[in-house]
């Protein structure tokens, strides 16, 4: 009821309190003016991170408010990283908002003004004018001409798309590629390609992550027998070995089309290095050898017939005459050879470690580095080539049985495929460095 000496409306003070932190940044009157930094306040003090929060080492657990140790931890994180939770967009928002809020309060109290001097409705009507036209010729100015719209350069390009890339510790790109024995990669095209030992080859995108399948097993007019080492030449096209026992191949297949061209007849063909100088590969064969497959006459010759011992498997060039063998299934395995010398003979590493080498990346860059997988023991190994010293690298928890491996030197990462049909991506700044990283795959 009004009341009738004053003629004001007091049925408001029996209104019941708001459950919401936020209120009306429009009221009238003295006693709402304030509503809006109220708002502002409350939206601040309702956004994660708006607190503190510190990692206590002896806890070893977060001490004080966990939104805020989150949000301290993506502030720190490289700009060029996308954020992983919202408490950055929550931030950006309360940021954005407040300002408006602000401007409601402002509103307000000009409308408190006027209500009470209706005299100085005419300083406001002017502010509001002053106003407009300030804002037309913001809008005018703010303007942005096609010349003036923001360019790329191709260098910035390339850094964009190196940058990438770029991950922490280990990355599942791909799953649902049983038994994967050979992996290779394309950087230039952002793809990267698996055998497997059921006759399939796939083509991975390492953007998207998603996979296609190249060849089946079931193709009718094509079959890679029983696919083990795989490389790529330089004009789309890659090369497979067959170990299908005395009809062992070395095949070359059009990743365009599919289409499979035999290349030379190498009986239990397994893994295979090509060097793009001189349009030659190398494969060994599952019992021990080494041949050198001449790609422009298809002829071949025996480099190594003994001596790399039995299941002898991946095979890598380290660019500077010299090849590198793995073995699948025997410890301390691991084969030096110079392909310069007179009579090549397998060299055993300087230190005889107990881990199978069934897949070999060399990284060649300052001090040689050699990335080994042990799907025996489940690990992937990094070994120092000149002194033989290795460390474990990667290990899991779960089933992880890691085969084809290969080197991206370009945005620096390497790739593994597994057994289970998963490919990984590991930074080579983190295989590098003491840490050991540890993943939990499926069972």
């Amino acid at each position: 009821m009004p009341d009738s000496e004053n003629g004001s409306d007091n049925s408001k003070e029996a209104r019941p309190p708001s459950k919401s932190p936020f209120v009306n940044g429009f009221g009238s009157g003295k006693d709402r003016a304030s509503d809006a930094e109220k708002s502002t306040e409350a939206l601040r003090g309702c956004t994660p991170g708006a607190g503190s929060g510190d990692w206590d080492e002896d806890e070893e657990s977060v001490s004080g408010d966990v939104s805020a140790f989150v949000h301290g931890l993506e502030a720190g994180r490289d700009p060029w990283h996308p954020r992983q939770t919202a408490h950055g967009a929550l931030h950006v928002m309360s940021h954005f908002l407040g300002p408006h809020f602000s401007s409601f309060q402002t509103v307000a109290d000009d409308q408190r003004q006027v209500s009470e001097d209706p005299g100085s409705a005419s300083g406001v009507a002017a502010s509001a004018v002053a106003s407009s036209a300030a804002q037309k010729t913001f809008r005018q100015a703010a303007k942005i001409r096609d010349e003036d719209q923001p360019s790329v350069s191709e260098e910035a390009r390339r850094t964009l798309a190196r940058i990438s890339y770029q991950t922490e510790g280990a990355v599942l790109v791909a799953d649902g590629m049983t038994h994967i024995l050979g992996v290779a990669v394309d950087p230039s095209l952002g793809k990267a390609y698996t055998v497997t030992e059921t006759g399939k080859l796939y083509s991975v995108d390492l953007t998207t992550n998603t996979k296609h399948r190249i060849i089946t097993s079931g193709d009718s007019s094509s079959s890679l027998g029983l696919p083990s080492g795989l490389a790529l030449d330089d004009h789309g096209g890659a090369y497979i070995t067959d170990n299908s026992g005395a009809s062992g191949r070395l095949l070359r297949v059009n990743l365009t089309n599919g289409r499979i061209e035999a290349i030379a007849a190498i009986p239990s063909a397994c893994g295979v290095a090509l060097d793009h100088t001189a349009n030659k590969a190398y494969v060994t064969s599952f019992n021990g050898k080494l041949c050198e497959v001449d790609l422009h006459t298809k002829t071949q010759r025996t480099i190594i017939s003994e001596g790399l011992g039995s299941s002898t498997s991946a095979v890598a060039l380290d660019g500077r005459g010299k090849a590198y063998t793995g073995n699948r299934d025997a410890a301390g395995s691991m084969r030096q050879i110079d392909l310069r010398a007179d009579t090549p003979a397998p060299q055993t590493m300087p230190v005889i470690s107990q881990w199978c080498s069934g897949g070999i990346a060399l990284d060649m860059t300052g001090r040689g580095r050699a990335y080994v997988t042990d799907h025996v023991n489940d690990v992937l190994y990094t070994v120092d080539l000149a002194t033989g010293k290795e460390r474990e690298a990667v290990k899991a928890t779960g089933a992880f049985s890691p085969l084809g491996i290969a080197l991206d030197d370009l945005h620096g990462l390497v790739y593994a495929g597994t057994w289970e049909g998963q490919l990984w991506r590991f930074p080579l700044r983190v295989l590098q460095s003491p840490e050991l990283i540890e993943i939990t795959t499926r069972v």
